[in-house]
Order: C-alpha cells, then sequence, then structure tokens
C-alpha cells in the first residue's frame, strides 16, 4: 500500500488526463459528423447503413478511441515504467528495498487502471452527450432504447481490456531498445491492425472478444518477460 501511494504521487497523470479529455471532445464532435453521413449524396449504401444507427456510430467510434488511447498509453508507458529503468533513475529505482518485479507490476497495474477508466469515460460519455442531442433532434433515423446503451457500454468495456493489452504489447517491444517511438509507434500499429475488427464488434462479438482475450493474455505474458529481465538488471 505504501508502495502504490507513493508510486501514484510520483506519477504526474495530469497531461494524460488534458489528453484524453482533448480526445473526448474530437469523439463527440466525429459521432456528429458520422450521423451526417447517410445524409450525404455522396455517401456509399454501406456507410449509409452503418451510421444509421447508434451501435454503428458507437462501433467506429470505439475503433478510433481505440487507436488514440493506446498511442497516448503507450506514450504514458514509457515515461512512467520504462524510462524509469534507464540511467540515474534505474540506480534510484533499484535502491528500494522492495522486489523488483512488484515495483513493475504496480507501475503497470496503475498504467492498466488508467486505460481502463479512461477509455470508457471518454468514449461512453461522448456517445452519450451526442445520443441525447441526437435524439432531441433527430439526427440518427433509428430509435435509441436502453437496451443499446447497456450494450454499447459492453462493447467499450470491452474495447478497454483490448487497449490495455495492446499497451502492454507496445511496452514490451518497445523496453528491448528503450525507445518511446518504437513503444507508440508498435502500439499504434497494433491498434490499426485490429481496428476494422473492433469497428464491426455488432456483427462479430464473440471474435473481438476472443481477440481481446489473446491479445490481453499475451501482454501480461510479456510483461512477465520484462519483470524478469528488470531483476536480472545490473546497476
Amino acid at each position: 500500500m505504501n508502495l502504490l501511494k507513493m508510486e501514484l504521487k510520483k506519477m504526474n497523470i495530469r497531461p494524460y488526463c488534458i489528453s484524453a479529455l482533448v480526445i473526448c471532445f474530437c469523439l463527440l464532435g466525429l459521432f456528429y459528423i458520422f450521423a451526417w453521413v447517410p445524409h450525404l449524396e455522396s455517401g456509399s449504401e454501406a456507410s449509409e447503413i452503418l451510421f444509421s444507427s447508434y451501435r454503428g456510430i458507437a462501433a467506429v467510434g470505439g475503433a478510433i478511441a481505440l487507436m488514440a488511447f493506446s498511442g497516448l498509453a503507450s506514450a504514458m508507458g514509457f515515461g512512467y515504467v520504462m524510462k524509469e529503468y534507464s540511467g540515474s533513475c534505474a540506480i534510484l529505482l533499484f535502491s528500494y528495498p522492495i522486489d523488483r518485479k512488484i515495483v513493475v507490476w504496480v507501475k503497470t497495474g496503475l498504467l492498466l487502471a488508467f486505460i481502463t477508466v479512461a477509455l470508457p469515460a471518454c468514449t461512453y460519455g461522448s456517445f452519450l452527450a451526442f445520443a441525447v442531442t441526437g435524439h432531441m433532434l433527430s439526427l440518427v433515423d433509428n430509435g435509441l432504447y436502453i437496451m443499446d446503451l447497456l450494450l454499447i457500454y459492453r462493447d467499450t468495456l470491452i474495447l478497454a481490456f483490448l487497449a490495455d493489452g495492446i499497451v502492454l504489447c507496445s511496452i514490451r517491444i518497445g523496453f528491448i531498445k528503450k525507445s518511446n517511438s518504437i513503444t507508440v509507434l508498435s502500439a499504434v500499429l497494433l491498434s490499426m491492425l485490429l481496428a476494422n475488427m473492433a469497428a464491426d464488434i455488432n456483427n462479430h462479438l464473440t471474435m473481438v472478444m476472443g481477440v481481446t482475450i489473446v491479445v490481453l493474455l499475451a501482454g501480461v505474458l510479456f510483461i512477465f518477460d520484462m519483470a524478469r529481465k528488470i531483476e536480472r538488471m545490473e546497476i
């Protein structure tokens, strides 16, 4: 508990909270743009069907949030987890009378907590703001029901866990060279590879859940491996 409090004090989470808020407002703007797509004469039939329902709009917004938060959290992971294991920071960190693996997992746990809270809060919060005004102004042809809101919230939580796995994998990849650019780039590339699948979550929920479990487990194993290497590091 003392270690957790100490790590929380060390975290400068404010810039990341501001960035998450910016993502939230950007998503809100995109939701309104998506709702306008079916009214465009140049729009394709597939996009018209996709953006004519609240769940379709939410699914595409969720895929974009997945990419945005994967990039944001990977940068946070580099600064908060990996950067501290290089140079003078590592000397200070290794002086703690605590198992190095425990320190790694505390840091990782705080990072995952940020993703798991921030992604659903920003994505679902911006969608609710859009849904309320969209329902009042009849921006979307299909109606909005309580069950739709519950299902969208479920999908958002699934994407949050998928983002957790992506970030864990990217941290391990970036740890090889201890490079911020490699960490962020790997997170963005991984999220881009999975974005189309995430956007189709309404039709392939089982597949998305399966991939989420695989990616999350892979990320946890990668962090286990990284913690083992950190434990063997020489000062």
